[in-house]
C-alpha cells in the first residue's frame, strides 16, 4: 500500500492505494477506478474535511495526482529535455516542467501521450474557502483528459526598453535597407566618379 495524494474535482483527497509494482503513472493508465482505503476529503468550498474507512473513485474525478515516491525501473530513465507549461485543470492552475527524449518537443509529447502526464518542479494554485491556496509539488501526474488548456509558458522578455526599441524591424517587401552602408548599397558618390565628356 501507498500512500494517495490527489487533486480531486471538488476536493483534497488523501488516503491509501494499493500500486502493485508497476509505475503510479502506468497504473493510473491503466485502471478507470482507484479503490482508496483510509480516505480523507478536505472540501474546496468551506475547508470541511470527511474521513472515510474505504473509498472509490473513477480516474475522470481526478485532475492530478501527486507523485510522492520514485517508482519504477531506474535503469529505464532517459536523459530528458523540458519544457514549462501551464495547465488548466478543474478548479486548479498548474505551472511545471514537462519531458521530452532531446529528438522530441516535450509539449508534442505530452499532448500525444495516455492521460497522464507526469510534471515536474509544480506549482498549484487554487482556491479553498476564500483562501488562496499554493502547492510546491515536486512531481505531479496531470489528467490531460480534464484539462481546459495545456500550453507552454512564454519566456518573459528582459530587454531593457532602449533595446527593444533599437531592435530591427523585419524589412517589407521592396524597402530599402537604410541600416547599412549607403554607399555600398547605390554605388560611388557623383564625386568619385572621374572621367571626361567629349
Amino acid at each position: 500500500m501507498a500512500n494517495l495524494e490527489a487533486y480531486a474535482a471538488d476536493c483534497r483527497l488523501y488516503g491509501r492505494v494499493d500500486f502493485g509494482d508497476d509505475r503510479l503513472t502506468d497504473m493510473l493508465n491503466a485502471t478507470l477506478e482507484l479503490r482508496v482505503t483510509d480516505a480523507r476529503l478536505e472540501d474546496l468550498a468551506d475547508g470541511h474535511v470527511a474521513e472515510l474507512p474505504e473509498l472509490t473513485v473513477t480516474r475522470d474525478e481526478l485532475c492530478g495526482v501527486v507523485a510522492n515516491e520514485a517508482r519504477g525501473d531506474p535503469a529505464r530513465r532517459l536523459r530528458t529535455i523540458t519544457t514549462r507549461v501551464q495547465v488548466d485543470v478543474g478548479p486548479y492552475h498548474v505551472e511545471g516542467d514537462v519531458h521530452g527524449t532531446p529528438a522530441s518537443d516535450p509539449l508534442h509529447l505530452a499532448l500525444r501521450r495516455a492521460a497522464w502526464v507526469p510534471l515536474t518542479d509544480v506549482t498549484v494554485t487554487y482556491r479553498r474557502g476564500g483562501d488562496a491556496v499554493r502547492d510546491d509539488v515536486a512531481t505531479l501526474l496531470v489528467n490531460r483528459d480534464l484539462a481546459r488548456s495545456f500550453e507552454a509558458v512564454e519566456p518573459v522578455s528582459v530587454a531593457l526598453p532602449w533595446e527593444a526599441s533599437s531592435a530591427r524591424r523585419p524589412a517589407a517587401a521592396r524597402a530599402l535597407d537604410l541600416t547599412g552602408t549607403l554607399g555600398d548599397e547605390l554605388g560611388p558618390a557623383p564625386d568619385d566618379v572621374t572621367g571626361s565628356s567629349s
